[in-house]
């Protein structure tokens, strides 16, 4: 043992070792060692059993295909302290690791395996890896200081954070400005609209199965496909500029921006989709909607040029805000 546990016998009386006499020194030391060691094999045998009673969790979080054991066993895992003094495990995940292979589990009980779960040694950490941009990045969790069970899903090359996920509090917030960086103006310009089509539908899955078996509170933000999903913009009053630009961007291309009757811009786009800026509760915000409740405005960033570059151009006053709580 390390100097740090070194024996010291146990003198009754406080008497030192000089003033005992030589019986008696004799039979202190042997019952102190001997206690000691009680002590030590109790201890050791306490580290061990909490070693398996960690290695049960592990293997609930591994095979479970119940949801909510499924959520327990990450939460307990994520706080669970192994080592101590007498036993120190060298190989162990991190609290970042169990929220990646939460995900992972998540998918794979509603039958989604899109997303690649890679190991880096020289790391030492667990990461994402998504197919057709495995060369572009990896993904991984970044923890908060502040909350530890709140976790950031992050880009690494660029340190974009594409969402907020805490366990504890059942929340997930998605990230309009870094997903605007990465998927619309990096990843964008590098690859096909397919790529980024599965990216914006393994974010809505996760969304969805949160909400769905645990009953989240979900931010989906500019990817919310939803028609009574409202995104507010940056510039609390009315975007005139950025209006106008509109109009003469639209006009180029055989579309009307027209006014509706409570002062409303209403851009009627193909298929039924309709865009449109208005003022709510005194903020500005941009709706989607059309008749099946699929499109969202990140979709429609791609699908129409137009609608691409004038956001981009006028982005300091229409982006679209997360929740500054988080962001």
């Amino acid at each position: 043992m390390t100097e740090k546990y070194e024996t010291q016998t146990f003198y009754p009386h406080a008497q030192t070792e000089d003033e005992q006499p030589a019986d008696a020194k004799k039979a202190a030391s042997s019952l102190s060692t001997t206690g000691r060691l009680m002590a030590y094999s109790k201890q050791l045998r306490n580290s061990l059993n909490k070693g398996l009673d960690f290695t049960a969790v592990l293997d609930t979080l591994i095979a479970t295909n119940d949801s909510e054991e499924l959520l327990t066993a990450t939460l307990r895992l994520a706080e669970f302290e192994l080592d101590d003094a007498y036993l120190v495990f060298p190989q162990q995940y991190s609290r970042a690791d169990y929220y990646l292979l939460f995900l992972e589990r998540l998918l794979e009980l509603h039958q989604e395996s899109s997303i690649i779960l890679n190991s880096s040694d020289h790391n030492k950490e667990l990461y994402h890896e998504y197919p057709g941009v495995n060369t572009a990045g990896y993904f991984v969790f970044k923890v908060t200081e502040e909350n530890k069970y709140g976790a950031y899903y992050t880009e690494v090359n660029t340190g974009n954070v594409l969402f907020y996920l805490d366990l504890r509090q059942r929340i997930l917030r998605f990230n309009s400005h870094d997903l605007t960086n990465l998927l619309v103006l990096d990843y964008g310009e590098r690859f096909d609209r397919n790529v980024i089509q599965m990216f914006q539908e393994q974010f809505l899955n996760i969304g969805w199965y949160l909400k769905k078996d645990y009953g989240f509170d979900v931010d989906f933000n500019l990817l919310d496909p939803v028609n009574n999903a409202l995104y507010p913009i940056s510039d609390p009053d009315v975007p005139q500029q950025a209006l106008d630009r509109l109009f003469i961007k639209a006009a180029a291309v055989n579309y009307m921006l027209i006014s509706g009757p409570h002062g409303e811009a209403i851009l009627d786009l193909a298929e039924d989709v309709q865009l449109s800026l208005f003022a709510r509760d005194g903020r500005w915000v941009i709706a989607v909607t059309d008749p099946n409740n699929e499109v969202s405005f990140f979709d429609v960033l791609f699908k129409y040029d137009f609608l691409h570059d004038w956001y981009l151009e006028n982005r300091n006053s229409l982006e679209i805000r997360a929740d500054n709580l988080y962001f």
